[in-house]
């Protein structure tokens, strides 16, 4: 669900390669009916997605990985330890980065994780998104949405979201993104 909404909202004239896998995968499968239901409630196209089994080369390179849950992200960085500057749950990247101006992608991810352990969750649950898997419509629809918002977040503090829906990304101070001084 979430890669189908960083395409969907991601600018299409920006230089960003979205993909997913997962940490246990249903190989080759397109997304439950639930989720495409709420994906296409939002204008999203679900139907050529097909699931991936990660692979730690998937992440060896990546700029920024980006997992649903506290537990995918642990499974990545396991898998390979030099990706823990990199590697965040959605909620975490988006809370970490959630009043850092847009800036220079890389900058970004430095400023995130310099203030990982610093800016902490109410609670670290609340830095997993729930599986909408084979749940009720609602319910994904509900997630669809909880994405929807962290996704745009973070594209608009990388500087890759596009205009939706008649309305561009809030508008933030111009000032370049530097590290917190953590």
């Amino acid at each position: 669900m979430a890669e189908l909404l960083f395409r969907g909202w991601s600018d299409p004239g920006a230089d960003v390669t979205v993909s997913s896998a997962g940490t246990q995968a249903l190989v080759n499968h397109g997304i439950d009916h639930s989720s495409a239901s709420a994906l296409g409630q939002l204008g999203i196209d679900p139907s050529r997605h097909r699931a991936r089994q990660f692979e730690p080369w998937m992440a060896a390179y990546a700029d920024l990985i980006l997992t649903a849950g506290r537990e995918h992200r642990d499974v990545v960085m396991t898998a390979i330890p030099s990706v823990y500057k990199r590697a965040f749950t959605m909620k975490e990247f988006a809370r970490l980065v959630g009043d850092v101006p847009p800036g220079e992608p890389g900058a970004v991810v430095s400023v995130a994780a310099a203030r990982r352990g610093h800016v902490k969750p109410v609670a670290p649950e609340d830095d997993d998104v729930r599986d909408p898997y084979r749940g009720a419509i609602r319910h994904a629809k509900t997630i669809a949405e909880e994405i929807t918002e962290t996704v745009y977040a973070t594209l608009d503090v990388l500087g890759f979201a596009a205009e939706r829906w008649g309305h561009t990304p809030p508008a933030r101070e111009n000032r370049s993104v530097r590290p917190a001084p953590y």
